[in-house]
């Protein structure tokens, strides 16, 4: 009788319980919620890092351009169109113009009479085509010398 009841109990302890199925169930459930989000995260981190550099390097090509160009009496606003992911070369519109396709970023370049011999260079970026402004926008004065 002894060994019938020993027996008995070593036999149910045996496999797994539906319990303890569920919590391993949970954890693993878990491990992957928080993989999926630590990789979705960087990947959104990645995006607008790159964004943003590409608005950093655009607004400086268009300051650049600004104070190499010779200070012009009946200056023109324009905007410039740029492929961040193709390696094309700026496309120069009108002033708020459609930007060709590829295009993924549009910086307005705008000027405004401060004094006399004094203008007032202002830029934007903007998404294309969705349209968002990026950031502040930039000034920087040019004067007649």
């Amino acid at each position: 009788m002894q060994g019938r009841a020993r027996r008995r109990r070593l036999g149910g302890q045996a496999g797994t319980t539906l319990i303890e199925l569920l919590v391993s169930t949970m954890i693993i459930g878990i491990a992957v919620l928080l993989l999926v989000g630590a990789f979705s995260t960087g990947l959104l981190d990645a995006t607008l890092t790159k964004r943003n550099t590409a608005v950093t390097a655009a607004t400086q090509y268009e300051l650049d351009k600004i104070g190499a160009a010779a200070f012009a009496s009946a200056p023109v606003p324009y905007s410039e169109c740029f492929a961040v992911d193709n390696p094309a070369r700026p496309v120069a519109v009108a002033l708020g113009g459609a930007c060709p396709a590829g295009s993924s970023l549009r910086v307005d370049v705008t000027e405004n009479d401060g004094q006399p011999g004094v203008q007032v260079w202002t830029v934007q970026a903007i998404t294309y085509p969705a349209l968002d402004a990026i950031g502040t926008p930039v000034s920087v004065y040019k004067v007649n010398r």
